[in-house]
């Protein structure tokens, strides 16, 4: 009895809980050539981790974002890293990735979203850059669930076609800023749950339910 109604209990708040902001990045009134780009809202039991570049990448300016050149295809050297780290105890289910992207025209034009969970091998999305055309993407990521402790993602070259057609250039840049639509940014964000995991909910509602018998 006490096991089902603590089953119960963890199925409860697990559908109770609401899509909410786990993590988003300020680039507003960012110079882009910063070394990284600063933690905004945070969830509860979610410490966000700072956005920064890969060893083999350059700074350079562009206002409002976080902008790079030097990128090769060499994924373990060129790219961008963000995430955050979930307390113990609960667990994240993502459910959306809100970004702004922009290449120059020998940028790259094609380029990956990856997460740790995998080692960075499995594709999640694709980001493909017209030009220099701003690219704004809500990524759905509501296959990623159960996420618990030190969640990396990384944003990598796929291929060395430029954001023009061409090849990419050295000097091409990459940048990441505020996801912007219909007159209104939006921070660069995931956004999802955060609830107990399973397994310590469990313990907690058996442990009230032990006090409550206790008490009568």
């Amino acid at each position: 009895m006490k096991n089902a109604l603590a089953i119960a209990l963890v199925a409860g708040m697990t559908t109770a809980a609401s899509a909410e902001v786990i993590t988003s990045w300020v680039t507003f009134g960012q110079p882009g050539n910063q070394v990284s780009t600063p933690v905004g809202t945070q969830a509860d039991n979610v410490t966000g981790i700072e956005l920064t570049r890969g060893p083999g990448l350059n700074a350079t300016a562009a206002n409002n974002s976080f902008s790079s050149s030097g990128w090769t295809t060499d994924q373990a050297q060129d790219y961008y890293s963000f995430g955050f780290t979930v307390d113990s105890g609960f667990e994240v289910n993502l459910d959306t990735f809100w970004v702004g992207t922009r290449s120059s025209g020998t940028g790259p034009g094609f380029l990956g979203l990856y997460y740790s969970g995998d080692g960075f091998t499995g594709l999640l999305h694709t980001f493909v850059q017209d030009g220099t055309n701003f690219n704004n993407s809500i990524v759905d990521l509501s296959g990623l669930t159960g996420l618990t402790g030190t969640v990396e993602f990384r944003i990598a070259m796929l291929n060395d076609i430029s954001a023009n057609g061409g090849t990419v250039g050295a000097g091409g840049t990459f940048r990441v800023g505020d996801h912007f639509a219909d007159g209104n940014f939006t921070e660069m964000r995931f956004e999802g749950t955060v609830i107990p995991a399973p397994g310590a909910l469990a313990l907690i509602g058996l442990g009230g339910l032990v006090a409550g018998r206790r008490r009568r």
